[in-house]
């Protein structure tokens, strides 16, 4: 996420966060589609962890699950969650360009449209791994976020935004939910692996 504000908005909402029946939902899409790409040897980055309704529920089918995000209230509830349910996870309040260390593969959901350079953003992911898995919103017209846009850069991606973005990538892209609101929004799974195909 990017601003102190932001910050302190997702602290803020850090407790009632799980709460919401619509976020349990997308994170159980993401996790069903996601987790049949990973592997028990898998050591996975888990980039805007949030509390964990995706990194957690992945942890069992991988060897270790590393959480990051910038919200420490966040951070501190999925430490919490991690430790009561015994999984080898844990989180770290760090930004994503303080990572060093390299990563069998990196999942990231709905974060990608809080990030104002994607640019950057997808130079240092190939830095640290071949297996890129993001789930985000398909092209909307900026009114799913009912509090407003004030963190918001980018309105979703279309299949051919992120095959731009990570250029050189092989891109699997699918519609894998649909959040409903006043009206429907989709969300996309893109698994997006090394290769010289540039699709």
């Amino acid at each position: 996420m990017s601003g102190k504000r932001a910050m302190k908005r997702f602290d803020k909402e850090a407790k009632e966060w799980d709460s919401s029946l619509r976020r349990q939902a997308l994170a159980k899409a993401v996790v069903d589609n996601l987790s049949k790409y990973l592997t028990k040897e898998d050591k996975v980055l888990d980039f805007g962890c949030g509390t964990g309704l995706v990194g957690l529920n992945l942890a069992p089918f991988v060897k270790e699950v590393v959480g990051i995000d910038t919200s420490k209230e966040m951070v501190k509830i999925f430490n919490e969650k991690s430790k009561n349910l015994n999984l080898n996870a844990k989180a770290f309040v760090l930004d994503i360009f303080e990572i060093e260390d390299r990563f069998d593969a990196v999942v990231s959901s709905m974060t990608l449209h809080h990030i104002k350079d994607i640019k950057s953003l997808a130079k240092k992911l190939k830095d640290i791994t071949d297996r890129i898995f993001i789930a985000d919103l398909f092209k909307e017209d900026g009114t799913f976020h009912d509090r407003g846009n004030e963190d918001v850069f980018h309105f979703g991606f279309s299949k051919e935004d992120i095959c731009e973005i990570f250029e050189g990538f092989k891109v699997d892209y699918k519609i894998i939910h649909t959040v409903k609101k006043k009206r429907d929004y989709p969300i996309f799974l893109a698994a997006i692996t090394k290769s010289k195909d540039k699709r």
